[in-house]
């Protein structure tokens, strides 16, 4: 018979409600992502009047790139940086479209193609990255381990 002290309490994240709001939440977080580089990707900022500086693309490229390696290295599986790239470059790709209304957010310039393109080139780099081993440090020859006792000289009472 079991009893009700017998039965294992469920771990953090193994509902399937946690498990299917978590993938919406990444899911989301990805069309966000790619909604804020969509808007910001023009942007540039003159240096001295020598060359304009494209701020908005390299933070829009950035953000796109800490959030899903930030969800790569801190969870176990590469499911919920998989939804947030397929947000991410599912909006951007939505997004370089033409509207019924005739207007275009990417624009067929420079920074247009960098950011239609950047978005899949991070996503897949960063999902394709093998993961990270923890490394187990073998014992040198002459440091001893906690098994092998330290071989030590008798001390005489001469010395």
């Amino acid at each position: 018979m079991i009893s009700a002290e017998t039965e294992r309490a469920p771990e953090v994240g193994e509902s399937w409600l946690v498990r299917v709001g978590s993938w919406l939440v990444a899911l989301l977080l990805g069309v966000v992502f790619g909604m804020l580089g969509t808007v910001v990707n023009q942007f540039t900022i003159s240096i001295f009047g020598w060359f304009d500086l494209p701020i908005g693309l390299i933070m829009g490229c950035l953000a796109s790139a800490l959030l899903l390696l930030g969800l790569r290295l801190i969870l176990p599986t590469r499911t919920l940086a998989l939804l947030a790239a397929v947000g991410l470059v599912g909006i951007v790709a939505a997004l370089t479209l033409q509207s019924p209304g005739g207007s275009v957010l990417i624009p067929a310039n420079a920074l247009g193609y960098v950011w239609t393109f950047a978005p899949t080139v991070i996503s897949l780099v960063i999902l394709a990255w093998p993961r990270r081993v923890a490394r187990r440090q073998e014992p040198t020859a002459q440091e001893p381990t906690a098994q092998e006792p330290t071989e030590q000289k008798p001390v005489s009472a001469s010395e």
